[in-house]
């Protein structure tokens, strides 16, 4: 299956320091691809290479079969890229639809008259119709994340960058947040770049995972197989030779 969007080669950091050195993957159309690592390995930095929010230094960042490491950010939502936070960042007095409105037009450059089709349609498939006309400040933290979702989709992107969208929900939540990104794949057919530190979304709702360590790919495969690897639980989890061993 072809790539939507490639890494190769990308170096990229802020300033005088390097973030991400040879980091090279794909994700393929339709994909749902995990992303793992631990604090400070480059995952969120990834992410701001990929929307335009920095520069690689060397390497190359293709979507759609073409070069976009140097594109500014509007021009890469326009082509099809969007993303959330890991911390919900709505409008806070502003309504649950005038939020994903703004998306669409401001952000994506639709008329208010297509916006407020792509809004409705994003705020149905959040699960957040019944919700439209509640101030974005006093909802909880589930339909927060619902939310910033919804604002993504407000751009109509065929790539989709999540992170952390499961970050400190309970289990029903998780399953809730579970269930949204599997529907974005089969109903909506996007492809998913998936950052997350909540193990069972990342097993149960992905079609491959990526460890990245250092800045770079570390293992990259099935998601079980990479969760049981010896290198995953040394980087990732932590463990000793002597825990591995002892395991």
């Amino acid at each position: 299956m072809a790539a939507l969007l490639r890494f190769e080669h990308v170096d990229a950091g802020y300033g005088n320091v390097r973030i991400l050195e040879d980091l090279s993957f794909e994700a393929e159309y339709g994909q749902i691809l995990g992303v793992i690592g631990p604090n400070g390995c480059g995952k969120t930095t990834m992410f701001n290479a990929c929307i335009g929010h920095i520069t690689p230094t060397s390497g190359h960042i293709l979507f759609d079969g073409k070069d976009i490491s140097k594109f500014s950010p509007a021009k890469r939502v326009h082509m099809g890229i969007g993303r959330t936070y890991q911390v919900p960042r709505p409008f806070e007095n502003m309504s649950v639809f005038e939020n994903v409105l703004v998306s669409a037009v401001h952000g994506a450059g639709h008329t208010e008259r297509q916006g407020a089709r792509i809004a409705e349609e994003a705020l149905g498939i959040t699960g957040l119709t019944e919700k439209a006309e509640l101030i974005a400040g006093s909802l909880t933290l589930l339909d927060r994340k619902r939310l910033e979702i919804a604002r993504a989709l407000g751009t109509e992107p065929k790539l989709l960058l999540l992170d952390e969208v499961a970050a400190g929900l309970i289990e029903t939540e998780i399953k809730d947040i579970m269930k949204l990104v599997a529907d974005l794949k089969s109903k909506r057919g996007l492809t998913i770049v998936w950052i997350e530190h909540v193990i069972e979304t990342m097993v149960g709702a992905t079609d491959a995972l990526m460890c990245i360590s250092e800045g770079h790919e570390l293992l990259i495969g099935d998601p079980r197989a990479v969760m049981d690897s010896r290198e995953v639980e040394e980087v990732y989890l932590g463990a000793s030779d002597e825990e591995v061993n002892a395991a």
